[in-house]
């Protein structure tokens, strides 16, 4: 992970965009958001990825963009493609991809329900429009783009909406680049403003995952003390339950753990995977 930055800060944007997908929508675009049904879910799309080409010491880490169907009133929904590159010098690719990326779209959307809007953290601040020529045949497009590096600091702060959280990490990370020091002190940051106050469990994860990658808070050089701290925060509970009853082997621990998975509403043969107990015990604690 530490020879290719732009790769994994590539793999934390395109991750933030799947388990954040409503925010994301609703952050981008909140024309869409409105007519969005929150009854239900926004599913991706697969097979739509285009080939990412690269360097050697990229091969293994390829990228997919993210494709998006979201539900509206009336039944129907909007294919959208998502588009976000963590470059730090100009890209001119860039619009080029996000071209490619409507037009299959559209190829497979013959009612036309088609739409996105791309992030982008180069130097260039042009890159929500793109022109193709060819013996006369002009096309052009135009479409979102977020052009990070331009995002006021200050002003990302103040808004709490879920992805501006995003936004802030993605932008101050612009800043600490590959400064440990740095990455420590804006990655402690991220996790002490997404309190439980503001956040339910599913934003808080995908907000603290995004900064855990973002700023490699894994890596090395970061404090045991706060890595431990995003783990805590961002494991999930079947994970935990893996964990907790492999590691230690605690009946006791593997009761309490299947009494929080049925609170939350996990089903009998779920629990059971993960904490090795039978179902007669599962259902007994219901």
């Amino acid at each position: 992970m530490s020879g290719r930055p732009h790769k994994w800060r590539d793999t934390a944007w395109k991750q933030a965009l799947v388990d954040g997908a409503k925010e994301a929508i609703e952050y981008f675009m909140p024309d869409l958001a409105s007519d969005m049904d929150k009854s239900r879910e926004i599913t991706g799309i697969t097979g739509m990825e285009l080939p990412i080409a690269g360097s050697d010491s990229d091969k293994g880490m390829q990228v997919s963009d993210v494709f998006l169907n979201v539900p509206v009133l009336g039944g129907e929904d909007w294919s959208v493609a998502c588009l976000a590159e963590q470059q730090h010098e100009h890209e001119s690719g860039f619009a080029d991809r996000m071209f490619n990326s409507l037009i299959r779209l559209m190829a497979s959307r013959p009612d036309g329900m088609v739409t996105g809007f791309a992030i982008y953290t180069g130097d260039s601040k042009n890159v929500n429009s793109y022109t193709r020529s060819c013996y006369g045949l002009v096309m052009t497009m135009e479409f979102r783009g977020f052009h990070l590096p331009s995002c006021s600091i200050e002003e990302l702060r103040r808004d709490n909406r879920p992805f501006a959280r995003v936004m802030y990490a993605g932008r101050l990370s612009l800043e600490s680049v590959n400064d440990i020091a740095m990455r420590e002190k804006y990655a402690r940051e991220l996790l002490d403003m997404t309190s439980e106050r503001d956040y339910d469990k599913r934003q808080r994860r995908f907000i603290l995952g995004f900064a855990n990658r973002i700023f490699w808070v894994d890596g090395p050089g970061i404090s045991q003390e706060l890595k431990e701290a995003f783990e805590m925060e961002i494991i999930t509970l079947e994970e935990y339950s893996k964990r907790i009853v492999k590691e230690e082997g605690m009946e006791e621990k593997a009761f309490e753990i299947a009494r929080s998975m049925l609170a939350d509403g996990f089903p009998a043969e779920t629990i059971r995977k993960h904490t090795g107990l039978d179902e007669s015990s599962i259902l007994s604690l219901r």
